[in-house]
C-alpha cells in the first residue's frame, strides 16, 4: 500500500522523526523473520516510549494502515510477515525491567525485555522465571506472550500464559485496558496470550516469579534407537513422573550440535535424552532411581549424571544451540512444531520418519518430549525449487500426521501465515468460524497483524464437523430452537454456583459421563454435568488426583465459574455449544497448544455467557495437588468494555445470561 507524505509526516510527529524509517535498507531488514516468509512493510516505526503505542495505533487505524508488532523476530511461522504492507511496530526499545518484587514474587516488564535478561536478574535474587524457550537469549517477553512460548520446562512449570499475573493490553483499535486475573469473568489474559498480535498487543506485563529450586540434577541418557528413547518418555508419563525437563535428540541433531558447541554429547548414540529433576535431595534421589529404572528397561546404553553445575550448563548449551547449529548445515531450515498426546509419540515419530524418507529429505529430530512437542528440522536449499517444494509438502504432511494422532499443528511456535492452511486439518468450520468471529469482533478493520492464523476459505477445506453425543445433540436442538424464537437461556448444572430466575434453564445434568481416565497421558475427559463428588470418587478409585475439590456442584459449573483457577489452567480440551447451537471444539489430551485462540481460557470464568460447556479434558497427577478454591463464585460477570464485542460474537442475540449482567454490553 502507499502511505502518503502527509501521513508519514504526522507519524514522525507522534513517534519522533528519527524513529520512522522508510529507506530501502530498513524495509529490507524488516522483511523477514526466522521463517521462509519474505514481505516488505511500507514503514518501520521504532517505538521508544510505551505511551506512544496507543496513540500510534489509533492513528494507524484512523488511516486504515495495517500494523504488525515485532521485536526479536525469532518467529518460525511467518508471524512477523507484513502480508498487506503497512507499518511494523518495532518494540525492542521498550526493554526496561521496571520492578522486581522479591516479597510478593513478581516482576513488571516492558515487552521488549530479553527473556534471559529477566531470568538472569531474578536468579541472582534466588527466584526463577520458569518459561524457558530455547531462544531465551534473544527472544523477548512480549514475543513470548504473543506466542504463548514455553520451552523445555513446560512439562512441570507450564508456559508463558501461566505466569502473566496482570497486563496492560492495547486493543486493535488503540484502547488501553489493564487486565488482571483477579477479576471475575473470562481469563482474558490467557485468551489473548498466544494470539500472535492479531488481537492487539501487551504493552506491559506483571510476571509471576517462583523460588529457584535449590537442588537440580541433570542426566544424559543414550539409546541405540530414537524409538527406545521416545518409548522411555511415554513410559515416564504413564508412571506419572513429572521431571523438570525431558528433551530428546536423534543422531543427526546430536552430531550437528556437538560439532557446533562441543557440549560433550556422544556422537555414536542414535538418540539421547536430557532429563532434569529438581526438588529436595530426597525427592531427587527417589525420582532419579525411578528414571534410571525406566531408562534401563528401554535398553538405554548409558545413564550419566552431570557432576557439576558447569557440566550441567554445558549440556544445556548444546540443547539450546540446536537450531543455530542446524542452520550451518544447509541454506535453509524449516522447523516443525507439532504436538501430540505423549502416548502417541512413538506412532507420530514413525509417521514423521516415513514422510521424511518418502520425500528424500534430510532432517534432524528434536523433541520437548515431556510435552509431546517435537521440532523436525528440515534442511534444504530454497534456491532448488524442487527441494523447497518437497520440504513444504513434507512439513504439511507432518502437521497432518500430528493431528491424526490427536495432536495440534503448533505447540508453541504459533500459526502465523505459514501454518494457517494446516489449521483446517485440526478444526471444523464451526470452530474456525468462531475464531474468525472473535477476530472480527476485536479487530473489525483487520489491521492488527492481518492475514494470520485463520485459513482462507476454511469452510471448503476444513475437517468434517465434530459429531455430537446424544445428550449434546438434544441440547443443540433446544438451543437452536430458542435462538430462532429469541428465547433467553440460563445454563445450570446442579444449581449450586449461581442462582437463576428463568423458568426454562438449560440444564447440563444429562451430560453426566466420565468418558475416560487416561493414565497413559494423565488426563481425564468428562462431560460437564458430572458432579465433582462423583469425579473425586472415580479419581480416588483410579489412584490419581486433580486440583478440583469435591463439592455439591458439577465439573462444568466449577470451570465456568472459575471456582479453582489452578484447575482451570489445567484444562487442555473443551467442547461447547454456542448460543446459536453450533458446537466448537478446542484442544484435547495435548499438554500445550498454540494453534488458534485459546478457547479453554476464554470459557474459564465465562459463567454461561458465551455458551454451554459440554465436555472438558484436564490434567491429573500421580500425587495429591493443592486445592485452592475461591470462597464464592462471582454472581455477576462484569467484563471490560473493550470485550463486549466478544460476547456478541458468541451470542449475537444476547440470549445467554441475565439481563442485569449485560449492562456492560449495551
Amino acid at each position: 500500500m502507499q502511505i502518503s507524505r502527509s501521513v508519514l509526516k504526522q507519524l514522525k510527529k507522534i513517534a519522533g522523526e528519527q524513529n520512522v524509517l522508510t529507506d530501502a535498507l530498513s524495509l529490507s531488514l524488516y522483511s523477514y523473520d526466522c521463517s521462509l516468509s519474505r514481505t516488505k512493510p511500507d514503514v518501520v516505526i521504532l517505538v521508544s516510549e510505551g505511551k506512544t503505542l496507543p496513540v500510534l495505533i489509533q492513528f494507524l487505524v484512523k488511516h486504515h494502515i495495517p500494523f504488525t508488532p515485532r521485536a526479536a523476530a525469532t518467529n518460525h511461522a511467518g508471524g512477523c510477515a507484513t502480508l498487506y504492507g503497512g507499518a511494523v511496530l518495532d518494540l525492542t526499545r521498550l526493554n526496561r525491567i521496571l520492578t522486581i518484587n522479591t516479597q510478593e514474587k513478581f516482576a513488571e516488564v516492558q515487552p521488549g525485555v530479553i527473556t534471559a535478561d529477566l531470568q538472569d536478574q531474578v536468579s541472582r535474587l534466588g527466584l526463577l522465571y520458569a518459561p524457558d524457550p530455547a531462544s531465551a537469549r534473544v527472544c523477548t517477553l512480549g514475543g513470548n506472550a504473543a506466542q504463548n512460548a514455553s520451552g523445555a520446562r513446560c512439562m512441570k512449570y507450564g508456559g508463558t500464559a501461566d505466569y502473566i499475573l496482570e497486563a496492560d493490553w492495547i486493543s486493535p483499535t488503540g484502547e488501553t485496558v489493564h487486565l488482571t486475573r483477579g477479576n471475575p469473568g473470562p481469563d482474558w489474559i490467557g485468551f489473548l496470550c498466544g494470539s500472535e498480535g492479531t488481537l492487539g498487543l501487551f504493552s506491559q506485563l506483571r510476571l509471576k516469579l517462583i523460588d529457584e529450586p535449590k537442588h537440580i540434577k541433570t542426566f544424559l541418557v543414550t539409546f541405540s534407537s530414537l524409538q527406545e528413547g521416545i518409548q522411555t518418555v511415554t513410559d515416564l508419563a504413564a508412571q506419572g513422573i513429572i521431571p523438570r525437563c525431558v528433551e530428546a535428540m536423534d543422531n543427526y541433531t546430536t552430531k550437528t550440535v556437538e560439532e557446533f558447541s562441543h557440549a560433550g554429547y556422544p556422537t555414536d548414540a542414535q538418540a539421547l535424552l536430557i532429563l532434569e529433576l529438581d526438588g529436595t535431595p530426597k525427592q531427587i534421589e527417589t525420582e532419579a532411581a525411578r528414571l534410571e529404572e525406566i531408562c534401563r528397561k528401554n535398553s538405554c546404553q548409558t545413564f550419566t549424571a552431570a557432576r557439576t553445575e558447569a557440566e550441567r550448563a554445558k549440556l544445556w548449551l548444546g540443547r539450546r544451540a540446536a537450531y543455530a547449529a542446524t542452520t550451518l548445515t544447509a541454506p535453509n531450515v524449516m522447523v516443525g512444531d507439532g504436538t501430540v498426546p505423549r502416548s502417541q509419540l512413538p506412532l507420530a515419530l514413525q509417521k514423521v520418519n516415513e514422510i521424511i524418507s518418502r520425500y528424500g529429505l534430510t532432517a534432524g529430530l528434536l523433541f520437548h518430549a515431556g510435552d509431546g512437542n517435537f521440532h523436525p528440522h528440515l534442511v534444504f536449499d530454497e534456491r532448488n525449487r524442487l527441494q523447497a517444494s518437497l520440504a513444504a509438502k513434507a512439513a504439511k504432511e507432518i502437521l497432518q500426521a500430528c493431528v491424526e494422532c490427536g495432536g495440534t499443528v503448533s505447540g508453541e511456535h504459533g500459526v502465523g501465515v505459514e501454518k494457517r492452511a494446516a489449521m483446517a486439518f485440526e478444526y471444523d468450520k464451526h470452530t474456525l468460524g468462531f475464531f474468525s468471529s472473535l477476530k472480527n469482533a476485536l479487530d473489525p478493520q483487520h489491521l492488527s497483524n492481518p492475514g494470520k492464523i485463520i485459513p482462507v476459505d476454511f469452510a471448503e477445506k476444513c475437517r468434517p464437523d465434530t459429531p455430537l453425543s446424544p445428550a449434546e445433540e438434544q441440547l443443540a436442538q433446544e438451543i437452536k430452537k430458542r435462538f430462532n424464537q429469541n428465547i433467553s437461556s440460563w445454563v445450570t448444572g446442579a444449581g449450586s454456583r449461581r442462582k437463576h430466575t428463568t423458568s426454562s434453564p438449560l440444564n447440563t445434568r444429562g451430560l453426566n459421563k466420565i468418558i475416560e481416565v487416561d493414565k497413559n497421558n494423565y488426563t481425564v475427559t468428562a462431560q460437564a454435568g458430572v458432579s465433582t463428588a462423583e469425579l473425586a470418587q472415580r479419581l480416588e478409585k483410579e489412584g490419581v488426583f486433580s486440583s478440583l475439590a469435591a463439592d455439591k456442584g458439577t465439573l462444568g459449573g466449577a470451570f465456568a465459574c472459575n471456582i479453582c483457577p489452578e484447575f482451570s489452567r489445567q484444562v487442555t480440551g473443551l467442547k461447547a455449544l454456542l448460543p446459536t447451537g453450533q458446537l466448537v471444539c478446542y484442544g484435547g489430551k495435548i499438554m500445550k497448544n498454540a494453534a488458534g485462540y485459546n478457547l479453554c481460557r476464554l470459557f474459564a470464568g465465562s459463567a454461561g455467557e458465551l455458551g454451554l460447556i459440554t465436555e472438558l479434558t484436564f490434567k491429573i497427577y500421580a500425587t495429591p495437588q493443592n486445592r485452592l478454591a475461591r470462597k464464592q463464585a462471582a454472581q455477576n460477570s462484569v467484563w471490560p468494555k473493550a470485550f463486549t464485542a466478544v460476547k456478541q460474537a458468541a451470542d449475537p442475540a444476547f440470549l445467554f445470561g441475565q439481563v442485569k449482567e449485560r449492562e456492560t454490553h449495551e
